[in-house]
């Protein structure tokens, strides 16, 4: 048995919740240890992103800067259309010389358009090249259901994407260390002093008196189309899980309403959902006979725990192990044969299955050899016996017969 923390690995499994009644339309929730989806809805539908859009931006940017502290100076394109679009800004200002490092936080963390065409522009000279980089980052990770066609996230013909292809997009993302440095931060101070900006998430939760502490960044988004958004992580430090969630679509009456559904998802999980010892180490999880060995019996130990995340409603003793392999152990074998195999099973479901050696070889013993089969030596030696005795006859008759 592999030294390992086994997981489900026949089927992709979604834990769909009737307790879980969520504000936002289209929702789903990754298991951050294995990477699986533990709760969905509408994960695939066709949507609106809104600034989450900006998880992708940021992400390019973050692979086409060298210098973060190179200046960039701010000219009246930038802000061409963001007024009338009614989209949230900072406060730059034509002319202003800011970093690029000073761009990426205040595009991320407070969501400015102002800081996200500033940085566009500058690396790909504009909004519309920058956006070819942000499809073909797309279609390298897999997010089929993803058309870009600005970088802020403001409603456009032909920009859509999906709960899902965001996850699929925040997972990646978070494996560069700088953009999970802009993630997790609650704010920061312009290099220049001229501002101080704040996670919104942060923000929105503080007013409306939310624990998000256990969150440990997020990227929210809103338009009236797309309701409103939000991508997070969040870690359940007593089991040692991380999750990832991304919902939209939630209502726009309330601006509290998808930190609402964060709360309530991370909060269920937390309490109804953990890692159970299926089998514990050392366990017996087989005893084998020999056959005329100096032991009568093998117990073969887990070398390691198997774990499975489930509801905490699990009961140990449910747990059934199904073994297929050989029947009895022979002196014959040796230390590291492999045995056969042991299926998992819980609620009638295969959670998982393994291979089983043979921990020692088994010596021979001579006494259990007799003891066992002492009906045939018998047999064989009387046999043998009367053999010799019909031979001893046999022989004596030719002497006579000879003499004769």
């Amino acid at each position: 048995m592999k030294k390992v923390v086994l997981f489900v690995t026949l089927l992709l499994i979604s834990f769909n919740v009737g307790a879980l009644e969520l504000n936002s339309k289209n929702a789903v929730l990754y298991n951050l240890n294995e990477n699986k989806i533990i709760y969905e809805e509408n994960k695939d539908e066709i949507t609106s992103i809104a600034s989450l859009t900006k998880i992708m931006t940021t992400l390019v940017a973050i692979e086409n800067i060298t210098d973060w502290n190179e200046k960039v100076t701010l000219n009246y394109k930038v802000f061409e259309g963001l007024a009338e679009a009614n989209a949230a800004v900072i406060g730059l200002r034509i002319g202003q010389t800011v970093t690029y490092n000073d761009l990426i936080y205040g595009m991320f963390l407070a969501s400015g358009a102002d800081a996200t065409r500033a940085i566009a522009m500058s690396i790909s000279g504009s909004e519309e090249k920058f956006v070819e980089l942000m499809n073909k980052k797309a279609t390298e990770l897999g997010m089929k259901n993803t058309s870009f066609k600005n970088t802020t996230g403001l409603e456009a013909n032909g920009q859509y994407s999906t709960v899902n292809d965001v996850a699929i997009l925040l997972s990646k993302a978070l494996e560069n260390k700088k953009f999970e440095e802009v993630f997790t931060a609650n704010s920061y101070t312009f290099s220049d002093n001229s501002m101080t900006v704040y996670s919104t998430l942060r923000k929105t939760a503080s007013y409306y008196g939310f624990d998000v502490s256990y969150i440990e960044g997020a990227k929210t988004g809103y338009t009236l189309i797309a309701g409103r958004c939000l991508a997070s992580i969040a870690y359940d430090k007593e089991n040692d899980i991380r999750y990832l969630l991304v919902t939209t679509k939630a209502p726009t009456d309330k601006a509290y309403y998808h930190v609402k559904d964060a709360v309530t998802t991370y909060n269920y999980y937390f309490e109804n959902y953990k890692y159970h010892n299926l089998v514990d180490k050392n366990e017996v999880v087989l005893t084998l006979p020999t056959k005329y060995g100096k032991v009568d019996h093998v117990d073969i130990k887990a070398l390691d725990e198997i774990k499975y995340y489930l509801n905490n409603t699990f009961k140990k003793e449910d747990v059934k192990l199904k073994y297929t392999g050989e029947n009895i152990i022979t002196t014959k074998m040796n230390k590291g044969d492999k045995l056969g195999s042991i299926e998992v099973i819980y609620n009638d479901e295969v959670l998982n299955k393994f291979d089983v050696y043979l921990p020692e070889k088994v010596e021979f013993s001579i006494i259990i050899f007799i003891k066992d089969n002492i009906k045939i030596i018998s047999i064989s030696l009387v046999s043998f016996i009367l053999i010799i005795i019909m031979l001893i006859l046999g022989l004596k008759r030719k002497k006579k017969k000879r003499r004769k």
